[in-house]
């Protein structure tokens, strides 16, 4: 099933509710306080946006760091995990964080739902899903903007 970007956000709003619900994702303790990091950035997505949030409880139960360069995502035994990469974390921002467990959550949410994209679209769709949450966060870094601008240019 192919949508239309723009309806993604009013299909995520309906289909969210029907999903069964967590309480917030667990997060593995990591690093210098990077769960609290973590935390914030939870925070800071349920302040800002509280469907995104609704979307990542009802998907992930867990979230968990890994070294790399790249976050990611699994579904094991139906439980939706998202891996947070040691190179999002030191890059020290809070934003960077949110923008990684709502683009993570999507995927986990196209994988859950059974949604068949190829792969440029489907991370167009999250980088454009995360670009969402940067416009409603005040005084976002302008690079963490561009950056997820230029990937979805890149993704078309």
């Amino acid at each position: 099933m192919l949508m239309k970007p723009h309806y993604i956000t009013t299909f995520l709003t309906c289909l969210v509710f029907s999903l069964a619900s967590f309480s917030q994702p667990r997060v593995h303790p990591a690093g210098d306080g990077w769960h609290l990091q973590v935390d914030s950035a939870l925070s800071l997505i349920k302040k800002y946006d509280k469907e995104k949030y609704d979307l990542v409880d009802s998907v992930c139960s867990e979230i968990e760091f890994w070294v790399s360069d790249f976050s990611s995502n699994e579904i094991s035994k139906g439980e939706g995990k998202i891996y947070i990469a040691s190179a999002d974390v030191r890059i020290g921002s809070i934003n960077n964080l949110a923008c990684v467990i709502v683009h993570e959550s999507l995927h986990l949410f196209f994988l859950k739902s059974g949604i068949r994209t190829d792969k440029k679209t489907e991370e167009r769709l999250c980088y454009q899903y995360e670009l969402e949450l940067l416009n409603k966060i005040p005084g976002v870094e302008p690079w963490l903007l561009k950056h997820t601008k230029i990937k979805i240019t890149q993704n078309k």
